[in-house]
Parts: structure tokens; C-alpha cells; sequence
């Protein structure tokens, strides 16, 4: 079996992901934004008239792209922590401690992805409709499992990248 196809498909993804993907769904997400509160804004307060389907499907998108930020957080190792312990080890105890930090935050996100799951397949089943539109609430119920799967994914990353830079012979994160 060639066993380049499929890293190369992985990395031809993530390229993808890193370069097209993110950078037009917060275009896209940014405009929808602008476009339902201009909208909003012009309906109510010219035609004395707002509509309910835009505060929802905004809400849903900013949830979606709360997610994807904090993926994106993951991928630039740039999300909130408090680095105080990490700073004070030296490189190989730094390394043991964080990559213990990214196995934890895998069990978190598998959690959540197992039981967001099981919601989005109740939710399917019984076709739960959003309250102001007719479509199935799983579709905005899906940010939780596509988010921390997205989450999972840029850890890995992270990871790969921690073992990928070698240790001087004192121990020291060389760069």
C-alpha cells in the first residue's frame, strides 16, 4: 500500500482548512453579521418591523463561529491559560505538562462530541424545528461536534508540532 496518498490527502486538508476554509467562513460569517443587523436595524426602526428568523439565525451563527475561533485559538496556540507552571519547567517537563493539558482537552472534546452527538440524533429523530424557521434544530445544534472536532483536529496539530521541534541537550525548546 503507498502510504504517501493518504498523508498527503491529510495535508492537502489541512492546507485547505488553514488557508481557504477558515479565512472565508469569518468572511462569510462577518458579512452575514452586518447584512442581519443592518437589515434588523433598517426594519425596525423605518418600517416599524423586525423579524424573529434574524436575531435566531444570528445567534446560531455566532455560536458557530465562537467554535471555529476557538479551534483557530488551538491551531495559533493563542487561547486564554495561565502559563505560569509551563513557563517555570524546563523544555522536556514543559513538554510532559502540555501535552498532558492537550490529552485532557482531547477527553473534553470527545465528551462533548459524544454527547452533542447523541442530542443531534434525538433531535433528528424528532424533528425539532428552530422556533422561527422550518428547519431542524440539529443543524444549529451541529456547531458543538463540528467545533470540537475541528478543536481535536488543531491539537493534534499542536502536538505533532510540540515533538516536532527537538530538545537541546540541557533540555531547552530549541527554535
Amino acid at each position: 500500500m503507498n502510504d504517501k496518498a493518504p498523508r498527503g490527502a491529510v495535508r492537502a486538508f489541512l492546507h485547505w482548512l488553514d488557508t481557504s476554509f477558515v479565512r472565508w467562513f469569518t468572511i462569510l460569517t462577518y458579512a452575514y453579521f452586518f447584512l442581519i443587523i443592518f437589515s434588523e436595524v433598517v426594519g425596525r426602526y423605518v418600517f416599524s418591523s423586525s423579524t424573529t428568523w434574524g436575531e435566531m439565525t444570528a445567534r446560531y451563527a455566532f455560536v458557530y463561529f465562537a467554535y471555529f475561533a476557538a479551534a483557530e485559538a488551538f491551531r495559533q496556540d493563542a487561547h486564554i491559560r495561565i502559563d505560569l507552571v509551563p513557563l517555570a519547567l524546563s523544555g522536556r517537563w514543559r513538554r510532559v505538562l502540555e501535552s498532558y493539558i492537550d490529552i485532557l482537552c482531547v477527553a473534553v472534546a470527545v465528551t462533548v462530541i459524544y454527547y452533542s452527538y447523541q442530542v443531534l440524533i434525538v433531535q433528528v429523530n424528532a424533528g425539532f424545528k428552530m422556533h422561527a424557521l422550518p428547519i431542524n434544530l440539529a443543524f444549529a445544534q451541529a456547531a458543538l461536534p463540528l467545533g470540537w472536532g475541528l478543536m481535536i483536529i488543531r491539537i493534534v496539530e499542536r502536538f505533532k508540532r510540540r515533538y516536532a521541534t527537538p530538545l537541546s541537550s540541557d533540555g531547552v525548546i530549541s527554535s
